[in-house]
């Protein structure tokens, strides 16, 4: 309840959201929070943790209308994509500035530690891949390049413009760009 409440503070507000403003949103008095965590370094490393998640993003990708048009899915799969990478760019950002001291080194975590953490990775990129597939594949037939590559391919684009919200906005970038790009390319 806690965590759930302060990822949308931090993406909005960032590393100078309170625990007090926390505490608002999720309806508890401060002290409340204090029970839960040590301090407000560990509620934002417990919101990085859930945003990262990827059943987050899964459930928005198996609501795609498998039945809608490529170009229909494909904007929604850009806008799910886009919104996770926004999400878990802010939340990164915001624990980096207000959390420094807690985060873990690489060269701090065991071989044992490296290697869970890789794997955990490795599933969740490849559950996320797979759902991805799954939204494109009723169309494989009229796609030039195999639906798992135009996958990987769509994630790397979206989500790197989603993390780097700021500089992407800044640009103009758009949901419809994107989608006519992946769609048609650059060439006219």
């Amino acid at each position: 309840m806690i965590v759930r409440a302060a990822l949308p503070l931090l993406v909005e507000i960032g590393p100078s959201v309170t625990t007090l403003q926390i505490a608002r949103a999720a309806g508890i008095s401060e002290p409340t929070i204090f029970r839960a965590f040590a301090d407000k370094d560990e509620v934002l490393l417990a919101c990085l943790d859930e945003a990262t998640k990827p059943e987050n993003v899964l459930i928005e990708l198996e609501a795609i209308d498998k039945e809608a048009g490529l170009e229909e899915r494909l904007t929604n799969l850009i806008d799910v994509i886009r919104l996770q990478g926004e999400r878990t760019g802010a939340i990164m950002n915001a624990v980096r500035l207000a959390a420094p001291s807690k985060r873990r080194e690489r060269s701090s975590l065991s071989d044992e530690e490296i290697r869970r953490l890789s794997e955990s990775r490795t599933a969740s990129h490849q559950r996320i891949h797979s759902a991805v597939c799954s939204v494109l594949e009723p169309d494989e037939a009229r796609l030039r390049q195999p639906v798992t590559d135009i996958a990987t391919i769509v994630i790397g684009i979206v989500m790197s413009l989603g993390r780097a919200r700021r500089m992407a906005g800044d640009m103009g970038i758009t949901t419809k760009q994107l989608e006519d790009l992946i769609m048609n390319g650059i060439v006219k």
